[in-house]
C-alpha cells in the first residue's frame, strides 16, 4: 500500500515537471545504466504484475536497475507521443497500445527487434497481436496480449432468470432473447437486452457480421470498403437493435458522455447481455460485490454469419526507444525476451485478465484453468483478422460518429455507407 501511494504522488510531481524517477526493489546498476520503463496505471492489478515481473528480472540480474514510471491513461497517449516523436526524452522502455504503434514503427523512433526474437514472435503469436508493430516486414516491439472484444458475452443471470431466457447459442436465439429482456418505460430503456454501443463495441460487432457472412471490411489493398452487401446487412441489423420499436438497447453508450459502460450497468442489472472482453470481469467482483457464477457469467456469443470470424487490434505492448546507449539498448531488448517467456508472460495476462498473444500459453489448459474466463474464447482464437494497419482510434471515431447520426434518421443505408466508406478511406490513408 505504501509503495502505490508513493506511485501516485511521484506521478504527480513528474507530471507538474519534475524529473522523478521510481526504483523497483533490488537493482544495484548505475545511474548511467538504469532503465527507464514506462507503464499506464489506470489499472492497479498490471501495477503489481509489471512490478513483479521487472524485480523477478533483477533478481536473475543483480547488476540491473529498472524504474517504473506510471502515468493515468487519458495523458499516457500524449506524454508517450510527445516523447517519442519530439525527441524530449522519456522511457527506454515503453508499454505501447497497439493502435498507436502503427504511428511510431516507420517513424525510426524505436528500436527493431532482435531477429531471433522477431522470428519467435511471428511463429508463435496471433497475427492481430504484432500486427501494429510491423513496419516493411520489420518488427519494433513484442506484443503482451490478444486483445479481443468480440467473441464473448457477458450475462446477467438474474436478469435472465426473471425475462425467463436461457443463455442463447444463435444470432436468432440472442435477438430474440434480447427483445425479450429488454424492460422499457414508454420510449425509454430502462433495462437494454443486449448493449453493444460503447466506443469499441460498434466497431467490432459490426466488422466481425461482415467477415462471418464470408465478405470482408478491407479491400485486398488494405483500404476500407464498407459498402458491400455484407456491410449493409450488418449495419442495418445493428441499427433496428439500437433503434426503433424493437430496440434492445439505445444510443447512451455514444451520446451522453457518461464514463459508464454497458457492462457496469449490467452489474447494476440495468443490462441483460453485453458483448466484451475478459478484462472487464473481475470488476463484478472487485466492484460491485457480485458472484461470478452466480450473479453473472462470461459464455459464448453467437455470430451472426455462418462463420466464426472477427477482427481485433494489436494491444499493449513492450517496445524500446531507438537512440540507446549500447549497454542499456542491450539491457532493454534483454528484458522484453525475458518478459516472452510463456512463464511470464502467462502469469501478466492471468493477473491483468488478458488473453496472451503466445497460442503456446493461450492454448495451454493450464492458462484456461488458472484463468477459466478464457474458456469462451480460446476456440476461437484462430478465426482471427488482423484489423488493419491504420489508427484505430480514428477508425472507431467515425464508425461511432456515423452510427448514431444513421440511427437518429435522416439517412438511407447507401448514402450513409458510401460516405463512412469516403471519409474512412481520407482519414486513415493520407
Amino acid at each position: 500500500m505504501k509503495k502505490r501511494i508513493l506511485l501516485i504522488a511521484l506521478c504527480v510531481i513528474f507530471t507538474l515537471g519534475m524529473t522523478v524517477s521510481m526504483t523497483a526493489c533490488g537493482g544495484g546498476g548505475s545511474d548511467e545504466s538504469a532503465i527507464t520503463f514506462w507503464t499506464h496505471n489506470d489499472e492497479p492489478t498490471w501495477n503489481e504484475s509489471y512490478q513483479n515481473v521487472v524485480d523477478s528480472y533483477m533478481e536473475e540480474h543483480p547488476d540491473v536497475t529498472i524504474n517504473i514510471e506510471s502515468f493515468p491513461y487519458d495523458e499516457y497517449e500524449s506524454k508517450v507521443q510527445t516523447a517519442l516523436m519530439s525527441d524530449e526524452g522519456g522511457a527506454d522502455i515503453y508499454e505501447l497500445w497497439g493502435g498507436w504503434a502503427v504511428d511510431f514503427a516507420p517513424a525510426g523512433v524505436l528500436e527493431p527487434v532482435p531477429d531471433e526474437l522477431q522470428d519467435e514472435v511471428i511463429e508463435e503469436s496471433y497475427p492481430n497481436t504484432y500486427g501494429s508493430l510491423m513496419s516493411d516486414d520489420v518488427l519494433y516491439g513484442i506484443p503482451l496480449e490478444f486483445n479481443i472484444e468480440c467473441g464473448g458475452l457477458i450475462v446477467n443471470n438474474n436478469v435472465m432468470k426473471e425475462a425467463g431466457v436461457e443463455v442463447p447459442t444463435t444470432w436468432d436465439e440472442l435477438k430474440a432473447a434480447a427483445e425479450k429482456g429488454t424492460v422499457k418505460d414508454g420510449d425509454k430503456v430502462k433495462v437494454k437486452g443486449f448493449d453493444f454501443v460503447n466506443w469499441d463495441g460498434v466497431m467490432y460487432l459490426w466488422t466481425s457480421m461482415i467477415l462471418s457472412q464470408g465478405d470482408n471490411y478491407l479491400n485486398d489493398d488494405g483500404t476500407i470498403n464498407v459498402t458491400s452487401d455484407a456491410a449493409k446487412k450488418a449495419w442495418e441489423e445493428l441499427a433496428s437493435m439500437a433503434s426503433g420499436d424493437n430496440a434492445v438497447t439505445n444510443l447512451s453508450g455514444l451520446d451522453d458522455g457518461s464514463d459508464i459502460e454497458g457492462y457496469q450497468e449490467l452489474y447494476t442489472n440495468e443490462a441483460m447481455m453485453v458483448p466484451r472482453g475478459p478484462w472487464c470481469l473481475n470488476e463484478g467482483i472487485q466492484e460491485f460485490g457480485l458472484e461470478y457464477g452466480k450473479d453473472y457469467s462470461y459464455v459464448a456469443m453467437p455470430f451472426y454469419g455462418p462463420e466464426k470470424k472477427f477482427a481485433a487490434e494489436t494491444g499493449w505492448s513492450l517496445a524500446v526507444a531507438s537512440g540507446l546507449s549500447e549497454e542499456k539498448d542491450a539491457i532493454a531488448k534483454d528484458f522484453m525476451a525475458y518478459f516472452y517467456q510463456d512463464e511470464v508472460l502467462g502469469q501478466h495476462d492471468i493477473a491483468c485478465g488478458l488473453i496472451p498473444a503466445k497460442k503456446s500459453v493461450a492454448q495451454d489448459p493450464e492458462f484456461v484453468k488458472g484463468f477459466p474466463y478464457a474458456e469462451p474464447l480460446v476456440g476461437i482464437l484462430d478465426g482471427v483478422q488482423y484489423i488493419g494497419p491504420f489508427n484505430t482510434d480514428i477508425f472507431k471515431e467515425k464508425v461511432n460518429e456515423a452510427f448514431s447520426a444513421y440511427c437518429k434518421g435522416g439517412q438511407s443505408t447507401d448514402e450513409c455507407l458510401a460516405g463512412l466508406e469516403k471519409t474512412l478511406n481520407k482519414a486513415l490513408f493520407k
